[in-house]
């Protein structure tokens, strides 16, 4: 007995250290001061304590059922931090019957009222059900008269047939004071933990032998009585070896955004509970587990993938007539490629497996990722062309860190001609040959062969994508400078300003040209194969400078480059904990040749210099000359890397640093 009291007086005290009691419904005045530690601002929101146990129970009808106890207790601080008061828990569903249920939903908003709590109570009203398709629905709530300052707290169970355990989320946005998980594990099951190789938060597991006893009542007709109750209960007792995993952690930093650097969910702590195998008897053992080979041989299997890609009659008229008079394989491949993007039209959706069928999308004219993009493939392969599927996890869907179906949401092509890989993607206007969405360009992509091998390859265009900018300019009677402008932007630098004004009128260019702090008024904007993604695309307009010219006494002080110079770095933040991903490699020329103005010469310009960042990753160059009354700039920006580590960061940006401080170095031109 004293054994007893002492353990409950341990875990009494546990649950009200520092006057604070974390058991749901016991919100006291303390939850309404805490802080988070280490942190240089007030953050949105603080997450006081997040709770969330996985466990198991044995259901007559159904079997073994899943349990996810999820409680939580955040304080809002901001009008952003807002957000937290809305929960959307999503749901499995099998062929459109419900499966997977919210059960025990209880949520309170607190505010502290003249000292006093005050508590409102989530209504059933205040919940909502949304059918996303056949497999998923969502179920949401949020909680009532919330405002900066409440207190919230929420606690549901997930019910689920399913014994695949979903992710764990161990980090917000914003801080977490207390962290609570638990999960039990059958020996029926065998698990294996992953964790996010990217995440700066490294959690430690306890691990613990344990046993899970159930008892299931058995009812049977026999005994069932008239008024509606049972007149004797059987129970059958199990008893099976498990093991719990738990973690109890305390002040879990956030997740900070930082600017540039992807999907941030690539970089949050988690842990990927994978299904590995199920004990069926003492002697046998089925393998849940898979290797990639394993993963390409089943996606290849499913009549949604690889019956899609064998080369069918449908459209054999119209790929004769396509390819019957180019003479090289590039020629074909181009011209495959342009033809599958006029003829179907993506609908938006995603998907590796085909969702109408590459016959019906055809025919239609429209159709998923995979629709198109398998079509694609298919016409490729008809067309005797080496053409294998390659499989994609987007940006938006993070990184398969382990061999899973389930990893990849994407699929495009990819053709090997003469040694060089090509990588394809039919479902954008102006993409071209190795210039694929920006929204694909994550990590590396899963080639699957034939029979079911494959590999990884790298998605990243290994050159430059390059921008060329020639001004002339001569200065007017106002002491501004007229210039004529020519721009030449290859691939990624071309496919940017072709996605979003390719079907605008100038006006909106105009806006973009004439955006930041230029002090530029522009005019007479004309473009060139703004629909040929395989060329250069050209901008040509004329402009007024007006900001890039002091005069002072009788000398005048220029910006060399005019409205093209630097003037602050983007980087801004001291340090980073994540990469900085620029998206692709590039480079930037710049040439301006200014006409020196009537009774002015040159007093000084500034010395040329060459920056260097990484052991040649990156280089700029800057050269000012004059000759024959001509002030010529030549401006050199070259970045052959797209990915910036962290470790990395603060030298590249005192490379930046350096090139805004030379920018802003001006030519002086003084009166004869």
């Amino acid at each position: 007995m004293k054994k007893i009291l002492a353990i409950g007086i341990i875990i009494l005290m546990s649950l009200q250290l520092n006057g604070q009691d974390l058991r749901y419904g016991k919100v006291g005045n303390v939850d309404f001061t805490l802080k988070a530690k280490d942190v240089e601002e007030v953050p949105d929101a603080i997450v006081i304590l997040k709770k969330e146990h996985v466990d198991f129970d044995i259901n007559k009808e159904v079997g073994l059922l899943q349990r996810r106890t999820i409680h939580e207790r955040i304080k809002i601080n901001t009008e952003a931090g807002l957000e937290y008061a809305t929960r959307k828990v999503l749901l499995y569903m099998d062929d459109g019957r419900v499966s997977e249920k919210i059960k025990s939903l209880k949520a309170v908003t607190y505010n502290l009222i003249d000292g006093e709590l005050n508590k409102k109570k989530l209504k059933k009203s205040a919940v909502f059900k949304e059918v996303i398709n056949d497999q998923l629905r969502i179920e949401s709530f949020t909680m009532p008269d919330v405002k900066i300052g409440s207190v919230i707290e929420f606690t549901y169970v997930v019910v689920s047939p399913y014994v695949v355990i979903d992710d764990v989320i161990l980090q917000y946005g914003v801080p977490i004071l207390n962290i609570d998980v638990k999960m039990v594990w059958l020996e029926l099951y065998q698990y294996k933990m992953h964790f996010n190789p990217r995440a700066t938060y490294v959690p430690i597991f306890d691990f613990e032998d344990s046993e899970k006893n159930f008892s299931m009542i058995s009812r049977p007709n026999s005994i069932y009585s008239s008024n509606g109750t049972y007149k004797s209960v059987d129970l059958d007792r199990y008893k099976l070896d498990s093991k719990i995993i738990s973690l109890k952690d305390s002040n879990i930093p956030a997740l900070n955004i930082e600017p540039m650097a992807g999907n941030m969910n690539n970089y949050r702590s988690k842990v990927i509970v994978e299904l590995t195998g199920k004990k069926i008897a003492d002697y046998d053992y089925k393998q849940y587990s898979t290797t990639w080979e394993d993963v390409s041989n089943n996606i290849l299997n499913n009549d949604k993938f690889g019956d899609q890609i064998d080369p069918s009659r449908f459209f054999k008229k119209d790929l004769e007539s396509l390819i019957k008079d180019l003479k090289t394989d590039k020629e074909k491949i181009k011209a495959i490629l342009q033809f599958v993007k006029e003829k179907v039209k993506w609908d938006g959706g995603y998907g590796k497996y085909a969702d109408n069928g590459v016959k019906k999308a055809f025919k239609v004219g429209s159709g998923n990722v995979a629709d198109i993009n398998l079509l694609l493939i298919a016409m490729l392969r008809e067309a005797k062309l080496n053409t294998f599927p390659v499989l994609v996890s987007t940006k938006n869907n993070g990184i398969p860190f382990y061999p899973t179906i389930d990893g990849f949401n994407y699929v495009i092509a990819s053709v090997i001609v003469g040694g060089e890989t090509y990588l394809l993607d039919a479902t954008e206007k102006h993409t071209g040959l190795n210039m694929l969405p920006l929204r694909v360009m994550n990590w590396q992509g899963r080639l699957i062969e034939k029979e079911g091998q494959s590999e990884w390859i790298d998605l990243f265009p290994s050159k430059n994508s390059k921008e060329f900018i020639l001004i002339d300019g001569e200065f007017n009677k106002d002491g501004e400078v007229d210039i004529s402008v020519k721009k030449r932007l290859t691939d990624y630098r071309a496919l940017n300003i072709r996605d979003k004004y390719a079907n605008s009128n100038m006006s909106a260019m105009q806006t973009l040209l004439e955006s930041g702090d230029s002090g530029i008024d522009i005019s007479n904007i004309a473009t060139e194969n703004m629909d040929m993604e395989d060329v250069p695309l050209s901008i040509y307009y004329d402009g007024i400078v007006s900001n890039a010219i002091e005069e002072i006494g009788e000398k005048l002080f220029i910006t060399p480059l005019l409205h093209e110079a630097n003037r602050e770095n983007p980087f801004k933040l001291k340090h980073r904990k994540f990469p900085l991903d620029l998206g692709y490699p590039l480079s930037t020329k710049v040439i301006v040749n200014l006409k020196i103005p009537e009774g002015y010469v040159v007093e000084s310009i500034p010395e040329s210099v060459k920056l260097s960042y990484e052991d040649g990753l990156g280089s700029y160059t800057y050269k000012v000359n004059e000759i024959n009354a001509m002030i010529s700039t030549v401006v050199d920006l070259k970045l052959d890397t797209y990915l910036i580590e962290p470790e990395d960061y603060e030298t590249f940006k005192s490379f930046f640093e350096a090139i805004v401080a030379k920018d802003a170095e001006k030519i002086v031109l003084k009166k004869i």
